[in-house]
């Protein structure tokens, strides 16, 4: 019942692309706890979170302290597509956001395709 509340209150719902997931587990528990704690706390406050910026027309970063990780929203959901990195420079690198745009696109592909095959 308390997961019901929990799940009624969030503003957004977080998606893990493969990359992500692979990307998380490969993080140090420290940075791991960071990265999951804010794209926890961005599930419950959504755009009032304070440590996301936007990148592309379609493509954001979330960074707390010292990490980083790129997403996109898809209706009431953000799908983290991975690129979770350690934070080195002010500057996302142009190479993983245009990686990062290409998993996206990818990305809901499939969750189309899935969409079609179910009908």
């Amino acid at each position: 019942m308390y997961v019901d509340c929990v799940l009624l209150m969030k503003k957004f719902v977080a998606e893990y692309t493969k990359e992500a997931s692979e990307q998380i587990k490969e993080l140090d528990n420290k940075n791991r706890n960071k990265i999951l704690a804010a794209i926890g706390t961005f599930e419950l406050i959504g755009t009032e979170y304070k440590n996301i910026r936007k990148l592309d027309d379609n493509l954001y970063e979330i960074k707390p302290k010292g990490v980083r990780a790129y997403f996109q929203y898809y209706g009431n959901k953000i799908i983290i597509i991975g690129f979770i990195t350690l934070k080195k420079t002010q500057k996302a690198p142009k190479r993983y956001v245009k990686q990062a745009l290409e998993n996206i696109r990818n990305y809901i592909k499939e969750i189309e395709n899935e969409k079609n095959h179910k009908r």
